[in-house]
């Protein structure tokens, strides 16, 4: 790569991080910050989730997970119909379809697909205007930036949810199995996905092992090999930003 074009992707990058931090200072016009006199102490999640996260997202804190984007999107899919804003980092393989089968509400997400090296200032922006951030895995930071969003986190009353490790966090998710559920012979619908998930972390002393469903995925339908279906969506999102989607209806999310 020369240094002709490795100038012109940090320029791209900068720009990108630009756009996002105006579009979240709109958010905060219309809607005022999260940390202006946020009352309840915690968001909702599905009944079903309730064995690993039994009273919910509390705010400020941290909640890692290993091993599934599903449960993850699955976690803060009723705060997110609940009213809360969300914005999703580094998670370029997670589309608005999937994230909408999932019960994520497209209106109130922003998408930072390919923050580069501006992944700590991204999160620490989304955190400055958005309820929950969820980060993927591998983005670029170091310790030090991590401590910075878990301060963050707390000054804002915010919920980040994390792909992979991370140390501190209060509620650590890892899916060490898992099976698919309702195919008949030779086809069918994946109707539920069936998890075995170690909880631990800090807010949960002794690490535990429970057993949990995930709804079904409307999309999520195992076909014979060749038949394929394509599904175009183009949606605006509620913070002036415009995105193209072309996702296929057998793709999964893991």
């Amino acid at each position: 790569m020369t240094a002709e074009s490795t100038l012109s992707a940090e320029a791209l990058a900068a720009d990108r991080l630009q756009r996002a931090r105006a579009a979240l200072q709109g958010v905060e016009v219309r809607m005022g910050a999260p940390s202006q006199g946020w009352q309840a102490p915690t968001f909702p999640c599905a009944e079903n989730l309730e064995a690993v996260i039994p009273a919910g997202l509390r705010r400020g804190q941290v909640v890692s997970v290993t091993g599934s984007t599903s449960l993850m999107l699955a976690l803060v899919a009723e705060a997110s119909r609940d009213g809360a804003w969300t914005a999703m980092i580094g998670m370029p393989h997670v589309g608005v379809v999937a994230a909408s089968r999932r019960g994520i509400e497209l209106s109130r997400l922003a998408l930072v697909p390919y923050p580069g090296v501006h992944a700590a200032a991204a999160a620490g922006a989304c955190l400055e205007g958005m309820e929950v951030v969820l980060l993927g895995e591998g983005l670029a930071l170091s310790f030090a930036d991590r401590r910075r969003l878990m301060t963050r986190v707390r000054e804002r009353g915010a919920v980040l949810v994390v792909a992979g490790p991370w140390e501190g966090a209060h509620t650590s998710l890892t899916v060490e199995s898992h099976r698919w559920l309702g195919l008949g012979a030779g086809d069918g619908r994946l109707r539920e996905r069936q998890l075995t998930v170690a909880v631990g972390g800090r807010a949960h002393g002794n690490a535990r092992r429970v057993t949990l469903t995930l709804d079904e995925d409307s999309g999520a339908r195992w076909v014979r090999p060749g038949v394929r279906q394509t599904l175009g969506v183009h949606q605006t999102l509620g913070v002036n930003q415009t995105l193209g989607v072309n996702q296929t209806l057998d793709e999964g999310v893991a």
